[in-house]
């Protein structure tokens, strides 16, 4: 691009000094070629020099090609030339003996002439004006093509760690993992979720290991690539115990030892959101474009959900299995919030036994594929509890809208006739258990 212009801009004084000498250069070849015709006729034709009892009256070829040369004017000036001479052959005072048939002829085809080159003169300049925008359009267009393609390659260098959004991988996972019969962590299961983090993390080279208490299993549960045994002394291993977070090269972990012996990129411990510890995922290799926060963070959100589905049981609540799978994926949506800064939002609505199963059943229609709804009957009226991952609250008055006009259209009434309503955004995992035991009573 940045020849092509350089190399336009130089023609354009070539052309307007071109255009600047054609202006005294068109007058003079005027005079010139109207003489020499007319020059010609004195000197082969002295008895009848300008062709008027001739067959052909040859002194118009020279305003005929003036004007097809140089337009209607020049043609106009030449066919005068050509009459003032006419005139002073024949003594225009003479009037019997002028030729004015002659005279009109040699003016007619000269201003025609002229015209028809000024006509298609004006044509080609639009056709140069329209040819002009289309090539500056063209040029416009080649630039943000070419932007936009460095623009798609960034965003394909950006994205080449994550094969689709956070709420999809999610559901994927839960979809995939549900299908398992076997509980806890057993081979079956620990090549399932393996492939689930190498599929959304671009893994090439790693390993999920078993960790009971602080120790290490010896053995890996499940490997992808070639992956030879890891030492439990590894520092990377070891400092992912101590702390218990996503540790990798590029972390702090390099300000802890002064020398790096480690052939780990990243370790990823599984830690649910009761603070168990149940395995630990080893990296050794995958694609550099991989090899960032956004990457790790997402893995690192994976690997919680992981671990939560390896201890879904939770003892301490009371309640239906649905009030306890909400609860569970409750506590794991307020540590989300809390680590990674991931919306969610807790909707109850307490209504009346009669218009329990209605409101059930109209929630449930409008479920997206994270979102968890359950019946809490524990105390006073019953209310349908509906739990919304990755939604914020404008995304909650959205469904409250969706919701309002669905019963609207099936019952005829409105949703706040029956309907007392309370949210909750989830910020920290400690406002969860008290809210959803009915401890802070307020209401919206």
């Amino acid at each position: 691009m940045a020849m092509r212009e350089s190399r336009a801009h130089p023609s354009v004084p070539m052309a307007d000094t071109a255009v600047e000498a054609h202006g005294w250069l068109k007058w003079l070849e005027v005079v010139v070629v109207t003489g020499l015709f007319l020059g010609s006729g004195f000197w082969l034709r002295p008895q009848d020099p300008l062709h008027v009892e001739n067959t052909f009256a040859w002194p118009v070829l020279a305003p005929l090609l003036i004007g097809l040369r140089y337009g209607f004017f020049p043609a106009l000036m030449s066919g005068l030339l050509v009459l003032l001479v006419a005139g002073w052959q024949y003594e225009i005072a003479m009037v019997s003996t002028y030729p004015w048939g002659w005279a009109a002829g040699i003016l007619a085809c000269s201003l025609l002439a002229g015209e028809f080159r000024d006509y298609w003169e004006r044509q080609l300049e639009r056709s140069r004006a329209v040819n002009d925008y289309s090539l500056q359009r063209l040029e416009e267009f080649t630039r943000n093509f070419y932007l936009m393609k460095v623009s798609h390659d960034r965003l394909e260098q950006q994205l080449a760690g994550s094969s689709g959004s956070l709420r999809e991988a999610l559901r994927r996972l839960y979809g995939e993992l549900s299908q398992t019969q076997a509980d806890g962590l057993n081979g079956e299961r620990a090549s399932l979720m393996l492939r689930v983090l190498a599929r959304y993390g671009q893994l090439q080279t790693a390993a999920l290991l078993p960790v009971s208490g602080q120790q290490v299993g010896p053995e890996p549960l499940a490997t992808i690539g070639d992956f030879r045994e890891v030492p439990a002394s590894d520092p990377l291993i070891h400092y992912a115990l101590q702390e218990r977070t996503l540790v990798s090269v590029q972390t702090e972990f390099r300000k802890h030892l002064k020398k790096l012996d480690t052939e780990l990129l990243v370790v990823i411990p599984l830690i649910s959101s009761g603070g168990e510890l149940v395995a630990l995922c080893a990296v050794k290799s995958l694609p550099f474009f991989s090899f960032q926060n956004r990457t790790l963070r997402l893995l690192a959100i994976l690997s919680g959900h992981l671990a939560d589905m390896l201890c879904q049981r939770d003892e301490t609540v009371d309640g239906s299995h649905e009030w306890q799978n909400l609860c569970f994926q409750a506590r794991r949506a307020a540590r989300d919030a809390e680590q990674f800064d991931l919306p969610s939002v807790l909707l109850r609505l307490q209504v009346e036994e009669q218009d329990l199963a209605t409101l059930q059943e109209r929630m449930t229609g409008l479920l997206r594929g994270l979102d968890v709804i359950a019946v809490d009957r524990q105390a006073g009226a019953p209310c349908v509890v509906l739990l919304m991952p990755l939604t914020d609250e404008l995304g909650l008055a959205g469904y409250l809208h969706r919701l309002e006009l669905d019963i609207r259209e099936s019952t005829g009434r409105s949703l706040w006739a029956f309907a007392v309503k309370q949210t909750l955004v989830l910020r920290q995992e400690e406002q969860v258990s008290g809210w959803l035991l009915r401890e802070d009573g307020a209401s919206d």
